[in-house]
């Protein structure tokens, strides 16, 4: 920093910044992003400009289908809310373009995902009309594409920031464009960033990236929401066999705990157990089933309450998550 007298703040600044944070919050109440799950939207606030969400998970519990319900039911509600100059940025580096399409054609038509992947179709006008309806939606997505295979983008958290910036900036399709949030699927899957300055060091370019995703909130004016992958030796988990990651079981660094405003950890519990395993937690006991999938709160900054879990259903051909009725129990004491 050139100038070292900019981080210092005399008691005078000091009020004016927080009141000016104040003002500048209450002007943009309007476009907090909500977690659009029954019950669980009631427990989870809004996020805000500048905070930073993370989904922690372990391989295969769902990480990637969650983030993808919610950034299309926050297109949803920029549609229903008439925000027209708002958009979703979603970038993946781990799913090409048309994988991730496969998954929002197939919530709204009925056709299965993993079919269309290997070309298999029931009904292509019904394909046809899901697809058109796709295209309506405000989500920009920055990925590889199938399409496109002659173009490799390194995409490293800075050519990923660079792709943002063009694209808000209006270089790629002459409008600017105003995110309502950026979606970055996943944290550990970031290549190597060149402009680190450390070593290449897996875990210090971790903690690196989850620094810069947090300050990219706040250049972008909105709510980033990362993908974390979680330890495969869980230090969180309440036990054994209920294996909610804790807020700290991101792999590679603790800094993901520290810097989040926001976790969900997600568990699902055949992942971990077989089909019809009784469970038991403390007083609570529940079998596992195909379509089972935990959801906990476990940080919210800002004075509101975490710690509470619910129980849930996936509809595996559309990707909706439905909250059971065990969500009415807390399991705070437990989890």
């Amino acid at each position: 920093m050139s100038d070292i007298s900019q981080v210092i703040y005399t008691p005078p600044q000091a009020a004016q910044s927080a009141m000016e944070a104040v003002e500048r919050t209450e002007k943009n109440q309007m476009r907090a992003i909500k977690l659009h799950l029954p019950e669980i939207k009631d427990y989870f606030a809004p996020a805000m400009a500048g905070q930073l969400i993370s989904i922690i998970a372990q391989t295969s519990n769902y990480k990637s289908s969650f983030m993808r319900q919610w950034a299309r039911d926050i297109a949803q509600q920029l549609m229903d809310e008439e925000r027209d100059n708002e958009s979703i940025i979603y970038v993946s580096v781990e799913e090409v373009i048309e994988e991730q399409i496969y998954q929002e054609v197939a919530a709204i038509s009925n056709e299965n995902a993993g079919r269309l992947a290997h070309g298999s179709v029931n009904d292509w006008d019904a394909l046809r009309k899901a697809a058109i309806m796709v295209g309506q939606i405000p989500i920009y997505r920055i990925g590889e594409s199938l399409g496109r295979a002659e173009v490799f983008a390194h995409l490293h958290l800075s050519n990923i920031m660079e792709a943002i910036r063009a694209l808000v900036g209006g270089d790629v399709t002459g409008n600017k464009i105003t995110p309502a949030a950026i979606f970055v699927d996943y944290l550990q899957a970031l290549p190597f960033d060149p402009e680190f300055q450390g070593k290449q060091d897996r875990r210090l370019q971790v903690r690196s990236d989850i620094y810069k995703l947090r300050k990219m909130s706040i250049l972008f004016d909105c709510p980033v929401i990362v993908g974390v992958q979680a330890k495969q030796n869980l230090q969180g988990a309440p036990s054994a066999s209920f294996r909610i990651p804790g807020i700290y079981d991101g792999e590679e660094s603790s800094s993901i705990g520290q810097r989040s405003d926001r976790i969900i950890q997600l568990w699902m519990p055949k992942m971990t157990s077989s089909l019809g395993t009784a469970i038991e937690q403390g007083n609570y006991s529940f079998v596992v089933t195909e379509d089972m999938l935990w959801i906990k709160i476990g940080k919210q900054r800002g004075g509101y309450p975490s710690g509470k879990a619910w129980m849930c259903k996936i509809d595996h051909n559309n990707g909706i998550i439905v909250p059971q009725e065990i969500n009415r129990i807390s399991l705070s004491n437990v989890v």
